[in-house]
């Protein structure tokens, strides 16, 4: 039987390719010749021979040329329709070694339950991705030491995939209502108050240089493992690289 499947779900469109292939052709045209020292005295068009006595006016039209299709890039690169699933594929890959550090640090220190119960929502919406709640509020965590950040957090009881989940519920309750474990702040969006909370706030502390280098970490996994970046983001990369060369060969 033949397989018809697509390697991959999406498409590039026509004209971002267009504007794609056009910013990179003068991105690397355009360092070549001022690197090269290459003039252009004379053009034939259709016949005609124009013969250029002021070499600036091509290098103008070249620096003209790129600034006009990176714009044009640019602006396609906006409408595309898979940007924002790119967004979200970056996203993942840049916080997701945090994501699970915080998550299991969170469960680590709500080990005195049953960890197959216990669901974990942060308040730091680059760590909830997916994952909010009414009542919850949305705040970023807060530098309290040179370098070092507290978290906010919320558990709740996870139910899904339980046949029978009340006496587990009822359970995960009874022991965060114990007195040793007031230091789990309870958050009930109820107004009856015989309804058990609804989350338990806590706290964590981590460090800002492990997490920064867990970003790189995941950005460079992003570039590699992924086309999201080659299709898209590369060619900003390129033209960046090609405007600084040529910047500095016309500075030094």
């Amino acid at each position: 039987m033949t397989d018809d499947r697509k390697a991959r779900y999406r498409n590039i469109s026509d004209g971002l390719l267009r504007q794609r292939r056009n910013l990179l052709l003068i991105s690397l045209i355009m360092p070549l010749f001022f690197l090269s020292g290459a003039s252009i005295d004379k053009i034939n068009i259709l016949g005609t021979i124009i013969t250029i006595k002021n070499p600036l006016i091509v290098e103008y039209s070249l620096l003209i040329l790129f600034v006009y299709f990176l714009l044009r890039y640019w602006q396609y690169y906006q409408e595309e329709t898979y940007v924002k699933d790119m967004h979200r594929e970056m996203h993942e890959h840049v916080y997701h070694l945090e994501k699970s550090y915080l998550n299991k640090k969170a469960k680590e220190k709500a080990s005195f339950l049953d960890k197959d119960i216990v669901s974990v929502c942060f308040t730091d919406s680059k760590y909830s991705w997916g994952c909010s709640f009414v009542g919850i509020p949305n705040k970023k965590d807060r530098v309290v030491f040179p370098f070092m950040r507290e978290c906010e957090f919320y558990i709740y009881p996870d139910t899904h995939g339980y046949n029978d989940k009340t006496e587990d519920v009822e359970k995960f309750h009874s022991i965060l209502a114990k007195p040793e474990n007031s230091n789990w702040h309870p958050l009930n969006l109820s107004n009856e108050e015989a309804t058990p909370p609804s989350f338990y706030r806590e706290y964590l502390k981590y460090s800002i240089i492990k997490f920064n280098s867990m970003r790189i970490i995941g950005l460079f996994r992003y570039v590699l493992s992924t086309s999201y970046f080659t299709d898209y983001q590369l060619p900003f990369i390129v033209a960046m690289v090609s405007a600084g060369a040529t910047i500095y060969v016309k500075t030094i």
